[in-house]
């Protein structure tokens, strides 16, 4: 069997070199306890208005389904075809489900109302007073 060379000896460590210390970052900003409806909304997709309607329009598809609800027979070996195919559940439901997916979509597309003339400040140019109209 053939001899292994010997390993090379581990060379001393030199000192460490002191450690850079990183600047921590700021802590992010505090949010305040306002709600997301009554905040700026420039930030969001959706304004206040659009909300509310699409917000109606998920109740009347909640209440569609409700009214689809039922229909089950108390004795399994009888048939009663009026309580199944009874008008709630094949016309008013489904007319309510359409309508409150017609306002979904309504509250999606709708676009916020204009601001308010009080609530822009136009600046006043320097030549003209500023009660003055052009």
């Amino acid at each position: 069997m053939a001899k292994q060379a010997p390993r090379p000896q581990q060379r001393p460590q030199q000192p460490a070199a002191p450690q850079r210390t990183k600047a921590t970052p700021p802590p992010p900003p505090r949010r305040s306890a306002e709600s997301a409806l009554t905040r700026d909304n420039r930030n969001f997709i959706f304004g206040t208005r659009s909300l509310l309607i699409m917000g109606v329009g998920t109740l009347m598809v909640i209440l569609g389904l409700a009214l689809m609800a039922g229909g089950g027979m108390s004795d399994p070996n009888t048939w009663d075809p009026n309580v199944i195919y009874s008008p709630r559940r094949i016309t008013v439901a489904p007319l309510m489900m359409v309508a409150g997916f017609v306002v979904l979509v309504w509250g999606i597309f709708s676009k916020a109302p204009a601001a308010k003339q009080a609530d822009i400040a136009a600046p006043v140019p320097a030549d003209k007073p500023a009660g003055e109209e052009a």
